[in-house]
């Protein structure tokens, strides 16, 4: 399997474990744009922090989203500080929202405690570029600047999570989906979709998955529909149910201080180059999961493909219940779920 090319970004410092007051204080403040007395450009940096390791393929878009930015606007540059062993997943958005990162790549699922209707990108049926013509993304952004951010789009597409098993997969009729006698892993995030499908599930962390499929101690896990090989719990898996249960997305969050600092072309600048990435994200990721997918048969993984109907009423059963949860946590989600109703 190939590896996204690790970037060549300055590195900044960045000390695992230390407070939130003292990421505050030690945290590197951007420059605005605009222009000296005498015409130059004041540069504007941005440090840059990802919840996935700096080559993983869920950072494949931003980093072209970067070198795009930079080949536009050479007074803008990005000071990557690293992924999950500088800054802990979970503790990511709130390093954005307090101002220690000016921009980072976040999975929705890490931040939903700060922004519930993040959650949302989790069901959204549109692609990013489609939610920035239709008015979800405005949507999201006027939820996400009360919280503090600036969000600038979305920078992954054709990712999902979907179920993984091991030997018990025989047992399912993919047709009409029922998962009562088994137990699967799931994230938090993914749980009430997997438990639409009447599954008993357990949240394990995703170093555990391996050694509890090798030993049958689970039947099987919820994750992505690419990486698994990245992971390193590719090996114990039998067959995958290629059917979307949810999405998977990557908003980039900037500060919303740090935005409202920039100068109106910096930000014209960060905002058309995030609009221009999400055009053509499938073209990113759509040969990654090709990829992907050809190693797992080589492997002689068997992917289980319902017929288009039976994907329907999976999709259907496994967002509706997402759908309910968000609303009953944030009620005008139901918005958001009435606009793409009219898509």
């Amino acid at each position: 399997m190939s590896n996204i090319p690790i970037r060549n970004l300055r590195r900044g410092t960045f000390v695992a474990g230390i407070t939130a007051l003292a990421l505050v204080a030690a945290g590197c403040a951007s420059t605005p744009g605009g222009t000296t007395p005498d015409g130059e450009r004041t540069p504007v940096v941005l440090n840059l922090s990802t919840t996935q390791v700096e080559d993983a393929p869920e950072n494949a878009a931003l980093w072209e989203f970067v070198d795009l930015v930079e080949s536009k606007a050479d007074w803008i540059s990005f000071d990557y500080i690293g992924g999950p062993e500088t800054i802990a997943p979970n503790d990511a958005a709130e390093s954005v929202q307090l101002g220690a990162v000016d921009i980072a790549s976040v999975c929705s699922c890490y931040y939903t405690q700060v922004v519930p209707e993040a959650g949302a990108f989790d069901v959204a049926p549109t692609s990013p570029a489609e939610d920035r013509e239709n008015g979800a993304l405005e949507l999201q952004q006027a939820w996400h600047e009360e919280a503090g951010f600036h969000l600038l789009g979305n920078s992954i597409h054709d990712m999902s999570f979907i179920m993984h098993f091991g030997p018990r997969y025989k047992e399912l009729d993919i047709e009409n989906l029922d998962l009562s006698s088994l137990l699967m892993r799931s994230a938090q995030t993914a749980q009430p979709a997997v438990e639409a499908f009447g599954a008993e599930v357990v949240t394990l962390p995703i170093s555990e998955v391996y050694t509890a499929m090798e030993r049958n101690a689970i039947d099987g896990f919820a994750a992505g529909n690419v990486g698994m090989y990245k992971l390193g719990i590719a090996e114990p898996i039998k067959a995958s149910l290629m059917a979307d249960l949810i999405y998977v997305r990557y908003p980039i969050l900037m500060n919303l201080n740090t935005w409202n600092s920039l100068d109106e072309e910096t930000q014209t600048v960060l905002t058309e180059a995030m609009a221009e990435t999400e055009g053509h994200l499938s073209d990113i990721f759509g040969p990654l999961l090709e990829e992907e997918h050809a190693q797992w048969e080589a492997d002689g993984k068997e992917l289980l493909v319902p017929s288009d109907a039976a994907q329907e009423r999976i999709a259907e059963q496994a967002r509706g219940s997402l759908w309910d949860r968000l609303i009953e946590l944030s009620p005008r989600v139901q918005e958001l779920k009435d606009l793409y109703a009219t898509q």
